[in-house]
């Protein structure tokens, strides 16, 4: 199979989306199998599962609501700079949409920071 010279985009256009979703969906599985591998070890060992230290991932609500912010923001403030500030200006403005989310999730994420730390203290109800 000869591969023309004008044709390599289109391969790997086709190509980029396929490997990218099969290696994310290899990550999760190998990650799902490596905690089933360790549970399945501790009952074979006879350790009792319910008092085992897994790690908990948190998921905290005020910094993903502040990272959808960031990006609700972020693409706001860029459709605006694009449709008022830069409309007379010609060129690519895509670039800002992308730099103006990074931007504003980045500050979400040092606000809920911020405000992690000013709050009470961990109770430890994993909540």
């Amino acid at each position: 199979m000869e591969v023309v010279e004008g044709n390599i985009e289109g391969i790997l256009g086709v190509m980029i989306p396929i490997i990218a979703i099969v290696g994310g969906l290899s990550l999760g599985f190998a990650g799902w199998y490596m905690r089933y591998r360790e549970r399945m070890e501790m009952i074979n060992r006879g350790m009792d599962l319910s008092k085992a230290e897994f790690p908990k991932t948190q998921r905290n609500p005020l910094r993903s609501a502040l990272t959808f912010l960031g990006v609700g923001v972020g693409l706001l403030v860029a459709y605006v700079l694009c449709h008022t500030v830069l409309a007379g200006v010609g060129g690519e403005h895509e670039v800002i949409y992308v730099g103006c989310a990074f931007l504003f999730v980045g500050l979400g994420r040092i606000l809920s920071l911020m405000l992690e730390k000013k709050g009470p203290a961990d109770t430890g109800n994993g909540l």
